[in-house]
This record gives C-alpha cells, structure tokens and sequence, in this order.
C-alpha cells in the first residue's frame, strides 16, 4: 500500500522563511567580518581628467529658431545656465576627494595614481577603481507638491533647475585570476531647493500655496561633487563586500539580496535600488 504524506502549506512556508532567515544571518556575519578586516585591503584610484556636458533644454532651439543641427550641441552649451559656467577640474577634484577621503574612513589603505607603482608591489587584498567617465546634464525637473485638505486633493506645479550626474566606474579585484574589469553606473540629480505649504486663505474662502525657491547655484555642484564621491565609495565598498559573498558562499545557498552596509549604525541591509548599476544587465 502506497503511503500518503500530507505536508500543509504552512510547514512548508515555514519552512522556507527558516532557511531564508538563516541564508541572511550567515551571509550578514560574513560581510561583517569583512567590512571589519577594511584595515586589511588597498585601493588604487584613477579618475577621468575630462566631463561630458549635455544641455537637454531643447526647447531652446525653438526659441532661437535654430535648424541647422550641425550647430546644435554648440548652440545649447552656449546657451546652458549652468554648464558653460562648470570648472571641470574643480568638480572632478571634489569628486576625487570625496571617493578617496570615505574609501580612508571605511578603513582603506588608499593610492593615487601617481603611487600605482607602489601599489603594483601588491599581491593580495588590493582592488583598482577607475572613475572612466562622467556625464552632466542640464534639464528642467517637473516636480508636484500635493496635500489632501478637508477630503479635496490640491496640488501646485514646479519647475525646477536641475543637474543630473551620470557616472561610469570600473571596478577590479587586482591579481586574482579570473578578475576583469566590470563596469557600473550610478546616476544621482540635484535641483533648486524650496519650501512650501498650502494654507487657507478664510478671506477668500479658497486653500493657496505660499513657497520660497532656493535657486541651484554652480557652486553647489561642487559641494555636490564632494558628496557623490563619498557615496560612490561606499557603493565600491558594497560592491566587494557582495563579491566576497558570491565567492564564498556554496552554490544555491546565497540568497538573492545585494547587502548594503550602513557604516553609522554599522550594520547591513539588502538593498535593490541604492546601488550601482551593472553595465551588463
């Protein structure tokens, strides 16, 4: 007689939240125990020496009535509120200081350039980031502010100043076999800054907005560049982090989760969209 095994789909659901919930506590001591070994591994450094500009304010070739398209790159750089105005060395130089001063904080041994052949003596534990490109573009941001007052849903329209960042970074495990450059990219925006809050005007009987733009200014591309290094670097740091779990965790027993590592509150979170983005995907 053939025995009959009833399994419910409780246990079985169970079941798999036990195993994923030991998958997770395994892979994050594992990417504690690297972060904490940080002191451990170097980095070396390059940078792009040039920034791609790219106006998508098109509209403005309408207004100047240009057709001729051989002129219209140069028409709208020409024309850009922000890019023409852009010191390319001094963004980059914040960029640079950015990446390399969090790569310091989170515990790297850190080469520029100019010591690659100290950093060549190396033969373990050591990882190569190239910054290969970066792109600026300029382009108004569409914003809506929106509250529900009194059952009724009102809203007011933005037009924002807005400048988008677009990085490619190579990332590479220096003299482990198997290890090629991998590509990612990254795309961050920042926009003029406001306030505001809808109110009710009790004289006219109707609900109004009252706001205050803080208009973007060149040079808080540059405190922004700052800024995108330290994140970029902490990205790098994620990146390794994950690598050194797919590379040490048997097949079919890491989970699907891309870890990302808090260095404040010192602990791991799986992370989906905070991240860089493979180029091959």
């Amino acid at each position: 007689m053939t025995r009959v095994v009833k399994i419910s789909v409780a246990a079985i659901v169970w079941t798999l939240i036990v195993f994923l919930a030991v998958s997770c506590s395994v892979e994050k001591k594992l990417a504690m125990d690297f972060v904490q070994s940080n002191n451990s591994r170097h980095v070396l450094v390059f940078s792009t020496d040039q920034v791609f500009k790219v106006n998508q304010k098109r509209e403005l070739l309408d207004s100047l009535k240009i057709t001729d398209e051989s002129i219209f790159d140069s028409v709208l750089y020409a024309n850009s509120g922000y890019l023409q105005y852009i010191n390319d060395s001094l963004f980059l130089a914040n960029y640079v200081l950015g990446y390399l001063k969090e790569m310091e904080t989170l515990g790297f041994h850190v080469y520029k350039e100019s010591q690659t052949l100290e950093f060549l003596n190396l033969d373990s534990n050591a990882y190569v980031a190239n910054i290969a490109q970066i792109e600026i573009e300029e382009t108004i941001y569409d914003y809506r502010a929106g509250e529900e007052i009194f059952g009724e849903y009102y809203y007011y329209d933005f037009e924002l100043n807005a400048l988008i960042v677009n990085s490619w970074i190579e990332l590479k495990e220096y003299n482990k076999t198997g290890n090629g450059e991998q590509l990612y990219f990254a795309t961050d925006m920042i926009t003029d800054d406001f306030d505001g809050e809808f109110y009710t005007d009790l004289f006219a009987g109707e609900v109004r907005f009252a706001y205050n733009v803080d208009t973007l200014e060149t040079e808080d591309l540059y405190n922004f560049a700052y800024l995108l290094g330290r994140k970029y670097a902490s990205y790098t740091v994620d990146w390794m982090v994950n690598k050194y779990l797919d590379e040490n965790i048997p097949e079919g027993k890491r989970s699907d989760n891309y870890w990302r590592y808090d260095p404040y509150r010192k602990e791991f979170y799986p992370e989906e969209e905070d991240r860089f983005i493979p180029m091959d995907e």
